[in-house]
């Protein structure tokens, strides 16, 4: 019983570790289990309890051989593990040893559960009187074995002993009887509060436990970080709305070949253009479609059919687009002294200063 009662003890110092240790799932379930088969202990203690009653049962027991004298010591062992349900422990121990204690614990509980389930059925048979054999025909009536125990689990009176719960009222004719609440109902209701006291306890008084607002939003959070990591590795889902500027050296070279591929013809070697070129210069200020990465990147990927600029995202990758659009960036104010004439509106992202550089104006490889 001792074994039992420490077993309990650590099982129930998991709920406070498992939510300080990160909130393990696995480990909520457990405690959740834990708990849930407490109250179904109490219960059936409860139960046990009323089937035993005060009379000469004892007797009829021993008149069966002795074994069911187990069930006292055996209760004992019930009534230790729930005790010693939420006890604190010294230190948090590792969510590894948590999850495995409280494994053990609910394995635990359950053989208790299972035991309390078997003395009922053999505390049944023994404290209800022994049927005689007589005549299906009159037998036809007589209240099966699970009707006696539904009985005994509702506290339910017999048909003919009503008058002795009737209450003296009448409405109508019809009559009031004070039946009680049933023990398994009751007992799951007590443990409903102490749940809530528990709750109450380590969430707003030792505050081991996160409140629901905080929980919500630190799961939240952790969902945003899991989608940004993945969203990271997944380097063709970039498009206008979330694509940003980087200057890693692989991407700026994968950009300044892929520049020199695609888009040299029309822009120059350097991105400044020539009087001669068919397309604008891309290291000044001056945009026709807009300047910054989105800009830019919209205008490399949709095209500008009007003035001859095909849409390039049925030959390039969003990730390559993303690199010229940052090598072009990345090319602001180096063009040389045949560049062509500055075109469209001077470009300054918002919140920029008048000396901001075209790392924050500049705009479309191809315009």
């Amino acid at each position: 019983m001792a074994a039992s009662a420490a077993m309990a003890q650590d099982a129930a110092v998991e709920p406070v570790a498992a939510t300080v240790g990160g909130g393990v799932s696995s480990i909520h379930i457990l405690v959740g289990l834990a708990v849930a088969q407490s109250i179904i202990i109490l219960a059936l203690g409860g139960i046990l309890r009323d089937l035993a009653g005060s009379g000469g049962w004892a007797a009829r027991i021993t008149g069966k051989g002795g074994r069911m004298l187990l069930l006292l010591p055996l209760l004992a062992v019930a009534s230790s593990a729930n005790a010693q349900a939420y006890q604190g422990a010294a230190g948090p121990p590792s969510e590894s040893t948590m999850f495995w204690w409280l494994f053990a614990a609910n394995a635990l509980l359950f053989l208790v559960i299972c035991l309390q389930l078997r003395w009922i059925k053999m505390l049944t048979a023994v404290v209800t009187p022994a049927i005689e054999v007589i005549p299906k025909a009159k037998h036809a009536n007589a209240p099966s074995w699970v009707g006696n125990v539904w009985a005994k689990l509702n506290r339910q009176v017999k048909l003919e002993d009503e008058q002795k719960i009737e209450l003296d009222h009448d409405y109508d004719g019809i009559r009031e009887l004070d039946n009680v609440l049933p023990p398994w109902w009751l007992w799951l209701f007590y443990g409903t509060i102490a749940w809530g006291v528990l709750y109450l306890v380590n969430v707003h008084v030792i505050k081991v436990w996160p409140q629901q607002d905080v929980e919500y939003a630190n799961e939240m959070n952790k969902a945003k970080a899991d989608v940004a990591a993945y969203l990271a590795t997944q380097t063709n889902l970039v498009d206008e709305n979330n694509v940003t500027f980087t200057d890693e050296a692989a991407v700026i070279n994968e950009g300044r070949t892929l520049y020199s591929t695609f888009c040299t013809a029309c822009h120059g070697a350097d991105a400044a253009g020539s009087e001669n070129s068919v397309g604008p210069n891309l290291t000044d200020a001056y945009w026709l479609h807009g300047g910054g990465i989105k800009n830019v990147f919209r205008t490399i990927t949709h095209g500008v059919p009007e003035k001859g600029m095909i849409a390039w995202k049925t030959q390039l990758q969003p990730a390559e687009i993303r690199a010229i659009a940052s090598y072009i960036l990345t090319r602001a104010g180096q063009g040389g002294p045949g560049q062509k004439a500055p075109q469209g509106e001077l470009w300054k992202e918002e919140g920029a200063t008048a000396g901001t550089d075209s790392l924050q104006t500049a705009a479309p490889a191809a315009q």
